[in-house]
């Protein structure tokens, strides 16, 4: 193989850098005796690019997020090459340089390859893209008219360049690629460590309506979404059962008058993202399809309507405005791909007809690009309703996942640290998968300030919530001790060390001389108005810090790093103190002792707040004794279903929906909490008496699952009156509603880490008043199995090599004779706890 320069980074023109909403091609022919021995591809873009070898697409995206910390895609091109001329084609998407809650801004755009047997220079050509239309009009998010997402695509069919992956395609008229010698970037990318997506077309499951719309004209992006939402529609029956052909895999054709709008809207059923496309013929050229997407059909804010039975969707009603895409068909058969990122549950075309004539759909769908988890973890219990929350539960896990623990793909595509941290305990549980944490840790350590303050969706640079809000910067401290735990790895302890201390002497600047954490930097469970002021100490985050504070203490020891053990000792312990004396309100007037959410330090007489989030933390982290805790869940949580009383306010994040389900469970209320998980979940599955959307919208999966919990029905709101507790934009994508499945694997299954690396484990099945649990959980060192059936009264483990673990008997077998049916290794008994040790099966006859 000839001797090779070092790969450049490579861009169009030195005088247009930074272009707005730019799409250019990239392309190279090189020679291959054979296929390499190495065929991978180290390949980074800025701002983003999708790439072809040889006509087959190998990435649709790539994982860029600061320009300074750009990495390298580790691309598998070996099943695409061969000996020969070979071709390699990257379409280029430049944003420019506009603000974006999702990723940030570019100064220079480019484009870097290497392998042994390619890499990016000057020989490579380029062109624009003639396809994608130039605009500049950003998608504008509701609130504030924030610039959250990128732009519409409009795609003109027509203009497509024909075979530039035939290493024959003519491309003399492109021009030679110009090096970037003062990039932004690294010289050289190191790799991304978490891998590409994984892909693959998605078809509608059913069709909701079809027929004939009334719009004005949308003569530019700017217009798209206003003609689809101000659409009237016209349903026609028989026009819905031809394009019902679609899901039978067979082509549908409409056929329309000159200047007439036909529109189909289909539903995916579940909340989904990626890249949609299309496969039309037609012998009319300029034939328009306008794709508009729906996330939630009805809004918890306002009661609107944002997805109707006769197919309009209010296209601007979540993303913001114009949120929407555009194809112009040209002649014969084509595809055509949206090369950026979608998300939705509906998607409608509208499809106008310059002249008369017909378009046959072959095929309409979107390319589901999500992380590739590998589904380790299970849980079965034999009650319907819990088993289609855990799925639905999984869908919203699933969608979440991109390259990052994004907080919710169709609006905020950043990692949100409060909700990343649960989420990637329960990615490690049921994906057996660490990678996106350890991605987290490290692009949060990036992001923290010289005060010790963390950007709460870092690496996204939005100005707002800068400096961030305690609760959710700790979680950052949380995650690192969580993968210490799994993995045992005191060197990632140490890389990060620094990071931890300045944290915790940023904490302690505002701990006072009577060791109260006062500040207004806290969000405490968001949205249930028990704010802070600066003169106050929240009662929900004091045992958040006291408990993370103890996990630091842990790694401090672990590296022994005595001296900063102790000094967080006493600040532990003055915490402890003031927790105890400030924010546990004593029993008084038939109500319990419990965590107030508020502490005034001036002595001013305020609302102290009694919520159920804040009896979770200090409850399951041990701060408060056990008979104070059970009184103060059982009158927060009260029977059946875990309702509160008068007085007590409802969870509403849903990362506090999961401590409160581990709070019941720690307290042996499970049965208590799986009743408060189908009331609280139960509504949004199909056919449920209190789920609001029309039987025609609840799909076969209901949901979507909302992004905060407090409903109309719960706040008690009249018609027309907004709900506090819900956001303007909410979506129905958010990762967040995931949380119960970490609490089947913790709590039903009841398999936790005890040592770090996991060479002690704990098991403590509850059936909650299930038919049964039975389930895989993933451990650092291996898979484990749990079956309990307290009908049978059997109990059936089995656990990986190297592994001590605890086995508590069930509730219901505690006290009870029990016999050893099988012990593939030692298992002692103490009590009602098994101490097992050795690989394989355990089974237990209990009576």
């Amino acid at each position: 193989m000839s001797t090779r320069t070092a790969p450049q980074w490579i861009w169009t023109r030195p005088d247009d850098p930074a272009p707005c909403n730019r799409f250019h091609y990239f392309r190279k022919v090189f020679e291959l005796e054979s296929v390499p021995d190495d065929p991978r591809l180290r390949f980074a873009a800025d701002t983003n690019a999708q790439v072809w070898i040889n006509g087959r697409i190998v990435r649709r995206k790539v994982s860029r997020y600061t320009e300074e910390a750009i990495s390298a895609e580790n691309i598998h091109a070996g099943p695409h090459l061969h000996g020969g001329r070979n071709t390699i084609v990257v379409l280029h998407h430049n944003w420019g340089d506009v603000p974006c809650f999702m990723r940030d801004a570019n100064r220079h755009a480019g484009l870097y390859a290497e392998a042994p047997w390619l890499q990016s220079d000057t020989s490579w050509k380029w062109t624009p893209a003639p396809e994608f239309l130039p605009h500049e009009e950003q998608i504008i998010g509701i609130v504030g008219e924030s610039k959250r997402l990128r732009y519409p695509v409009l795609i003109d069919g027509a203009r497509a360049p024909g075979k530039i992956h035939d290493p024959d395609f003519d491309d003399s008229a492109w021009e030679c690629a110009c090096a970037v010698e003062d990039g932004p970037w690294p010289r050289r990318p190191v790799e991304q460590e978490t891998p590409g997506q994984r892909e693959h077309p998605v078809r509608p499951r059913t069709v909701l309506a079809a027929g004939t719309a009334e719009r004005p004209e949308a003569a530019g992006p700017a217009e798209l979404s206003r003609a689809i939402v101000s659409a009237k529609l016209s349903p026609d029956e028989n026009t819905r059962t031809s394009v019902e052909d679609l899901l039978r895999g067979r082509p549908c054709t409409l056929t329309g008058r000159a200047g007439e709008t036909l529109y189909l809207t289909v539903d995916f059923a579940l909340p989904s993202h990626g890249f949609p496309f299309l496969e039309v013929e037609t012998s009319i050229p300029g034939i328009t399809i306008d794709l508009g997407y729906g996330e939630i059909a009805r809004t918890l804010y306002e009661d609107k309507t944002l997805v109707r039975e006769d197919g309009w969707i209010d296209t601007e009603g979540v993303a913001g405005t114009h949120y929407a895409d555009r194809y112009i068909a040209g002649t014969g058969r084509r595809y055509a791909e949206v090369p950026d990122e979608r998300t939705l549950r509906w998607c409608t075309l509208h499809v106008t007809f310059p002249e008369e004539g017909s378009l046959t759909l072959h095929d309409f769908g979107f390319i589901k690009s999500q992380y590739p988890i590998e589904r380790y973890g299970s849980f079965h219990c034999g009650d319907e309703t819990v088993e289609q929350i855990m799925k639905l539960c999984m869908a919203h896990a699933e969608v979440a996942m991109t390259d990052a623990y994004v907080d919710t793909p169709g609006r905020e595509d950043g990692q949100w640290i409060e909700d990343a941290q649960p989420r990637a305990k329960l990615a490690a549980s049921w994906f057996n998968d660490t990678r996106l944490r350890r991605f987290l840790i490290r692009t949060f350590a990036e992001g923290q300030d010289e005060q010790g303050d963390f950007h709460p969706f870092w690496p996204a640079k939005w100005p707002i919530m800068m400096p961030g809000n305690f609760d959710w910067s700790v979680q950052w401290v949380c995650t690192l001790y969580d993968e210490y735990m799994w993995s045992g790895d005191t060197e990632l302890v140490r890389r990060y060390w620094d990071h931890v201390i300045r944290f915790w002497n940023n904490v302690a600047e505002f701990v006072d001389e009577q060791g109260r954490f006062v500040t207004y930097r806290t969000y405490g469970d968001l949205r249930m108005g028990y704010d802070c002021t600066h003169t106050q100490s929240n009662g929900l985050v004091t045992p958040w810090l006291i408990e993370r504070l103890g996990f630091s203490m842990e790694m401090a020891a672990a590296i022994g790093d005595r001296d900063q053990q102790g000094e967080w000792k006493q600040l532990h312990d003055r915490m402890l103190e003031a927790f105890h004396r400030d924010h546990v309100v004593p029993a008084r007037d038939g109500v319990p002792a419990h965590v107030a959410s508020r502490f005034e330090t001036t002595g001013e007489e305020i609302d102290r707040g009694f919520s159920q989030s804040g009896q979770t933390v200090a409850t399951t982290a041990g701060l408060l004794p056990r008979e104070t805790a059970e009184a103060a869940v059982d009158y927060a949580f009260s029977e059946p279903c875990g309702d509160p009383p008068e007085g007590v306010r409802r969870w509403n994040n849903p990362t506090y929906g999961y401590r409160c389900l581990r709070t019941l469970s720690y307290l042996d209320r499970s049965e208590r909490a799986v009743r408060h998980l189908k009331e609280r979940f139960a509504p949004y599955l199909p056919g449920h008496p209190d789920n609001r959307i029309s039987h025609a919208l609840q799909g076969c999966y209901g949901g979507p699952l909302p992004e905060y919990w407090m409903s109309r029905e719960d706040a008690g709101l009249a018609e027309g009156e907004p709900n506090p507790h819900q956001p303007h934009d909410e979506t129905g994508s958010h990762g967040w509603c995931a949380t119960p499945l970490l609490w089947m694997h913790d709590s039903l299954l009841g398999v936790r880490v005890l040592e770090p690396g996991g060479g002690k484990i704990a098991l403590e099945p509850d059936s909650g008043g299930l038919p049964y649990v039975a389930g895989h959980a993933m451990t650092p060192r291996g898979g484990v199995y749990l079956y309990w059936d307290p009908q049978q009264w059997r109990l059936r483990v089995s656990i990986p090599a190297d592994v001590r673990a605890e086995l508590t008997l069930p509730p219901e077998g505690r006290g009870r004779r029990v016999r050893t049916e099988r012990a593939d290794g030692t298992a002692e008994r103490e009590g009602d706890l098994f101490r097992l040790e050795g690989a394989g099966e355990y089974a237990f006859l209990i009576w």
